[in-house]
């Protein structure tokens, strides 16, 4: 890119005011899904592609994830291999063909001490408008309808993170308005928020990241986890009686309305469904409730890679086995289960479709359901894809009207900006 075409682009977005805002389909419940594009790389059997996707039960389709190069801090593919050699992207954008009122996002996501490349890409003007042009011509390219950002922890401990805070508004809102300018009005930008209120303290400004982010996507990311030393289901619903210090209201209820008292408005909300399990090893078999003592992680799944982490479908299939006693967390609405040492929290029909109740009775935009690749989408344990199921027979989403706006050409608005 060049200087000239750098600067007036800069001049374009520093003139704007903040805080002007275009919801895509206001009132209309979304139900968003989420691919991954690690999933088709699985062993054969548990392989999961794009033709998978039950895109009739979505509104939303998200493509997880695209990354930042580090280099030139543009857009680049996060898994080339399968998003350009196997045609991943293009198969993605295909969905529209059986699907045209589907609409189409693209995260690009960073976590924990891998993103250097996204914090150093937003940490200057022109690096974010970079990234930002590099953006609109790759959702160009792939007919994306929105964008969504996963910064998982800006603010985080680590040298030159000072400024991170600002930096994510300002990318958020020069994101938002450079879609306008260029007759993308109705291109969406969404961000990933934390529901742990030091992530917030330290990385969000809440009420501003509202007025400019057509939605924030409420995570449930690391609220729960081995390192507590203790079992927890991951997502719990309300506060329980071990629920102190850190803890408090760290539940789906306590973050909801911790950003609803921010400024937030539920109506910009989407609440995480996550279609996991967390596991645990018990420090005494004979203890093994809630809040029981542990020696560390669990065995992780077959299909995910990672201690203490689960699929949906691998939790289900192994209750199967004997020796698992199932039990119910009364407050936290989640199930959980153990036999000897193992024991493991999750989500299951009952769980999610409490989720999808208070989503609904609270107002909010909708429900991600996070990845789909990891629910029971070959029916081993019963019908196929039974959590997907149950969120949409409760919450009952509402696609939009496919867009026809303006095809705005890219091109001609750059050569416009330019002659002027």
């Amino acid at each position: 890119m060049t200087p000239v075409l750098l600067v007036v682009l800069l001049a374009v977005l520093l003139i704007w005011v903040p805080g002007e805002t275009r919801a895509a389909s206001p009132g209309r419940r979304r139900l968003v899904c989420y691919f991954t594009n690690w999933s088709p790389a699985r062993p054969a059997e548990f392989a999961y592609d794009i033709g998978d996707i039950p895109a009739d039960l979505c509104t939303h389709v998200t493509y997880y994830a695209a990354g930042v190069d580090e280099q030139n801090f543009e857009l680049k593919p996060d898994n080339a291999r399968y998003d350009i050699l196997q045609n991943g992207l293009k198969k993605f954008a295909q969905l529209k063909q059986t699907q045209p009122d589907l609409r189409l996002s693209l995260a690009v996501a960073c976590e924990g001490t891998g993103c250097g490349p996204f914090e150093a890409m937003a940490s200057t003007l022109i690096r974010r408008q970079k990234f930002i042009l590099s953006a609109m011509q790759f959702m160009q390219r792939y007919g994306f309808d929105g964008i969504e950002i996963g910064w998982i922890w800006p603010g985080g401990p680590g040298e030159g993170r000072a400024g991170d805070k600002d930096n994510l508004y300002h990318l958020i809102n020069e994101l938002k308005r450079a879609f306008r300018d260029t007759g993308h009005s109705g291109w969406e930008v969404s961000v990933f928020v934390p529901i742990k209120r030091g992530k917030i303290e330290d990385g969000f400004h809440q009420q501003l990241i509202c007025q400019v982010a057509d939605f924030v996507h409420l995570t449930g990311y690391d609220i729960r986890g081995t390192w507590n030393g203790f079992t927890d289901v991951h997502n719990p619903m309300n506060n329980r009686a071990f629920d102190n210090g850190d803890f408090l209201d760290a539940n789906v209820k306590g973050g909801v309305q911790h950003w609803i008292a921010g400024g937030c408005p539920a109506a910009k909300i989407v609440l995480e469904v996550a279609f996991y399990g967390r596991s645990y090893r018990l420090a005494n078999e004979t203890v093994h409730g809630l809040a029981a003592p542990t020696t560390g992680a669990g065995p992780g799944g077959q299909y995910t890679g990672s201690a203490n982490y689960k699929a949906y479908f691998e939790v289900c299939a192994e209750l199967r086995d004997p020796g698992w006693t199932v039990d119910w967390d009364v407050q936290g609405m989640c199930p959980y289960a153990y036999r000897g040492t193992e024991w493991v929290g999750y989500e299951n029909e009952n769980s999610v479709t409490e989720k999808a109740v208070y989503a609904a009775t609270t107002g909010l935009a909708g429900l991600y359901a996070y990845p789909i690749d990891l629910d029971d989408y070959k029916g081993l344990c019963g019908r196929k894809y039974p959590l997907l199921n149950a969120l949409a027979e409760q919450y009952k989403p509402e696609r939009a009207p496919a867009d026809t706006g303006d095809d705005y050409d890219f091109a001609i608005w750059r050569a416009r900006r330019f002659a002027k």
